[in-house]
């Protein structure tokens, strides 16, 4: 059987070692030494192990300094938190200096209530002008007298002032009635704003009130042939007269 050429040339070179002088146990040691995986082909890699246990928690560490790091920017602000209770009221304060707003308030109201008049005035003159073309005008007091020389009944003559405005004219004073006959021609006559149709002899004005004055003729009233209204003669003296006599002027009061 023929030696292995591994082991033949292991011999060979113990054999020149002990010729050259050098130790052979040495030698020998060191080969012993030697890492078996040296002398033979690497191992593959086998599979990882699974992890091993998570070890005890240590203790906690010091509290470290302060950083000198940059402040950051502020957050946003939080929910409102619930309302407080009511605090005590506080004393009253000093009474301030008087305003100059309400001096021109009372101003501006005042303007405008004479507009407001100025307005009205308007439009009476235009629901006067609309019925009346004025021939007669006498004022006396807080009343005035007009005319338009218009000739009619007793009704139609309260119609005609009523639309106007006013009333038929009644004088209730000595003044008045003097007024009154200024507006009257020669030989003309009147209604006046009276007339005791409710009740014979009680003479009333149109508002349902006992005449006050009067200035009746001598003889009169008599009521002759149901005479229940009262017309003015160009004397100032009054008569009692049929209702449905066309031809008494109308004149107004307002």
């Amino acid at each position: 059987m023929h030696l292995c050429q591994p082991f033949k040339a292991l011999v060979l070179a113990m054999a020149l070692m002990m010729a050259s002088g050098v130790d052979i146990n040495k030698h020998e040691e060191n080969m012993n030494s030697c890492p078996v995986i040296q002398c033979c082909a690497p191992g593959t890699n086998g599979l990882p192990g699974r992890d091993g246990r998570d070890g005890k928690e240590g203790p906690k560490g010091e509290k470290g300094d302060q950083g000198e790091g940059l402040r950051g920017l502020q957050g946003f602000p939080g929910k409102a938190g619930p309302q407080g209770t009511k605090g005590d009221q506080g004393p009253q304060g000093e009474k301030g200096q008087k305003g100059e707003s309400a001096t021109f308030d009372s101003l501006q109201r005042q303007v405008t209530a004479l507009e407001k008049n100025i307005q009205t005035l308007q439009a009476d003159i235009s629901r006067h002008q609309k019925f009346f073309s004025f021939r007669w005008v006498k004022s006396v007091g807080k009343k005035t007298f007009m005319s338009t020389g218009t000739k009619d009944s007793f009704e139609n003559g309260k119609s005609l002032c009523t639309k106007a405005g006013g009333g038929l004219a009644c004088p209730h004073n000595h003044a008045e009635n003097t007024a009154l006959r200024e507006i009257l021609k020669d030989s003309e006559q009147a209604y006046l704003g009276m007339s005791d149709v409710q009740t014979e002899g009680k003479f009333l004005y149109l508002n349902g009130r006992p005449v006050t004055y009067t200035n009746w003729e001598t003889g009169e009233p008599n009521n002759d042939e149901n005479e229940d209204c009262v017309a003015m003669y160009d004397n100032e003296k009054w008569n009692d007269i049929d209702c449905s006599n066309s031809e008494m002027l109308i004149i107004c009061e307002f």
